[in-house]
């Protein structure tokens, strides 16, 4: 065993330096994001906006979407903050370690690196026990400051034991994915495979811990749970939101979820002492003997290598909407249950009116529903408009995947190859381009019927919900997606080196489609991402000259990043 592990911290101190620059910029931009938003929110959150916000806590939608209300056990605002960040920030720093892994395991085998680190003396196994190291020297790093940071910026409901359970939750999601990933690339013969196989795992664990989450209610300060609980806790993300950050502060699921990580940690080691360098334990596929038909144009092989991702993906975004249709139900039974949601509603002095005069739970919704259908809509309306909000922003992650496929093929040196050959490289790009473009029709509405066909069988009276709401909330958010693909398209033509920036633009456009329309911020910051710009229906109307404009704003970027693109050496990415 010795031998299979020599020169592990060698080849530890060799990644930490090829990480200096990449992780550190991971670590700074999510301290500054996560530990930065604390003041400004302390400041700008008075005692009427926390009251409103520990009351759409227990929203089912925002529960299946950010974890149990446990910030309602005491009602401070380090609990509130947690409840609104924790599990998007633990699913963000899982996405850092699976990029991490990545590119020190299988990336580098398919680059014929690991080859020629295997050629020195170090163990068969040293390079994966290398990579795990610096994945926890990374994690490790990022808990201690996020810890410090919320000690050191926050309020008096923000103690140390609580501030540094905080971080050690980011850090241990970060450990538990790095080993899940590092187990994916033992199975796959290929980065892409097992960084999809990764991607697929981060969705799932975050999709399985919701029905357990959307269980949970709070009474009196106790929390009761329901008979999906386990489903949560199988979750490392589930595991994590049980440490009741600042509402309890129980440690217990950070050293669960370091077993857990040690585990597969150990099977990750165990496949790797016995599969063959540059093969995965799942064998790849046969190739043919002929090149298919799609192989005779541009667009026919940018579809075939996209194919497999663009099932999966219609598949991974109609479960998606399936699932947050599945809330639908439930509308009637918490608003009925939430004194603090129905007064956001009618106004606190109406609700104190109505029990004063004894109305009863089910009569107050009675009139609060009267109220919203003299606005001209339901209620039912108003929750499936806030969902296709977020899952509007969610569609980018596979659009951004289509479309950099074209970077990625020129960064592996194989683009050369295509366009050695009699092919235009405008075709070249546009055949990602088209493809990617169209993907974002075909998700928004996979999102649209995953939500109708779920939320129809939940809903006491389904007529309140149309199929043709649904598509026109869906399909509103095309133009703003168009405008990122285009800003990516952009970044692959300039400066594709550069197009982590759209990673960063992402998260800070799914920021503010989270808290930037809860009045927590100047309006102008909604505006600085094409989202802010679409209207959310039935609430808003429906201005087609913005629409047109972002459209426009679409077509310039997209002809600029393929005049740039035209004009540039192939082989920037390498050299």
């Amino acid at each position: 065993m010795r031998g299979n592990f020599e020169n592990s911290l060698s080849l530890t101190r060799f990644m930490l330096r090829r990480e200096r620059v990449i992780s550190s910029v991971w670590i700074a931009s999510l301290v500054f994001c996560i530990v930065g938003l604390v003041p400004g929110m302390r400041e700008s959150l008075d005692a009427d906006s926390q009251t409103a916000l520990f009351a759409m806590l227990g929203n089912p939608s925002l529960i299946a979407m950010m974890g149990p209300p446990y910030a309602l056990i005491n009602e401070t605002f380090g609990a509130l903050y947690t409840g609104l960040m924790l599990l998007i920030c633990a699913f963000t720093v899982g996405l850092m370690n699976i990029f991490l892994v990545i590119r020190h395991t299988r990336a580098d085998e398919e680059k014929w690196r690991y080859e020629v680190v295997r050629s020195l003396p170090v163990g068969r196994l040293a390079n994966l026990n290398a990579t795990l190291l610096t994945a926890v020297v990374v994690n490790v790093i990022l808990a201690i400051l996020i810890g410090l940071g919320f000690y050191a910026f926050g309020d008096e409901s923000m103690g140390f034991n609580g501030s540094m359970l905080w971080g050690a939750a980011l850090g241990v999601t970060g450990i538990v994915f790095a080993a899940i990933t590092a187990l994916f690339c033992q199975l796959c013969s290929s980065s892409r495979s097992a960084t999809g196989y990764s991607f697929g795992a981060l969705m799932l664990l975050y999709l399985l811990r919701a029905p357990g989450d959307m269980e949970i209610r709070i009474a009196g300060g106790e929390v009761i749970t329901g008979s999906s609980e386990a489903l949560a806790l199988i979750s490392p993300l589930g595991l994590v939101l049980r440490t009741k950050v600042y509402a309890g502060d129980i440690w217990w699921p950070i050293f669960v979820i370091l077993g857990i990580s040690v585990v597969i940690a150990v099977l990750a080691f165990y496949f790797n002492s016995i599969r063959d360098i540059d093969q995965g334990l799942i064998p790849a596929r046969k190739g043919r003997a002929e090149g298919s038909s799609l192989m005779r144009s541009p667009f026919g092989h940018a579809f075939k290598l996209l194919r497999t991702g663009i099932i999966v993906w219609l598949i991974g975004m109609f479960a998606l909407g399936y699932s947050y249709g599945t809330v639908a139900g439930d509308i009637d039974q918490f608003m009925a249950s939430n004194d603090l949601w129905q007064g956001l509603m009618i106004g606190p002095t109406g609700i104190e009116m109505m029990n004063e005069a004894g109305f009863t739970p089910e009569q107050i919704l009675d009139v609060i529903r009267e109220a919203v259908k003299d606005l001209g809509y339901n209620l039912t309306e108003l929750f499936m408009s806030a969902i296709t909000n977020i899952m509007g922003v969610f569609a980018l992650v596979p659009l951004f995947l289509f479309m950099l496929r074209a970077k990625n093929e020129e960064k592996d040196m194989r683009t050369e190859l295509l366009l050695a050959t009699p092919v235009c490289r405008y075709k070249y790009l546009a055949s990602y381009a088209v493809i990617a473009f169209a993907s974002s029709i075909l998700i928004q509405l996979t999102l649209a019927v995953g939500l109708y066909v779920s939320a129809i069988q939940e809903l006491a009276n389904p007529e309140e919900l149309s199929m043709q709401f649904l598509l026109a909330s869906n399909l509103l958010y095309i133009p703003a997606l168009w405008v990122m693909l285009g800003f990516a398209i952009l970044l692959i033509g300039l400066v594709p080196k550069a197009t982590g920036i759209l990673w960063g633009y992402f998260t800070f456009s799914l920021f503010f489609m989270f808290f930037g329309r809860m009045n927590l911020f100047p309006d102008w910051m909604e505006k600085l991402t094409p989202f802010g710009y679409i209207p959310q229906v039935p609430m808003d109307e429906i201005n087609y000259l913005t629409l047109g404009i972002l459209v426009a704003v679409a077509a310039v970027l997209t002809t600029a990043g393929f005049i740039f693109y035209g004009r540039r050496d192939i082989n920037a990415i390498t050299h």
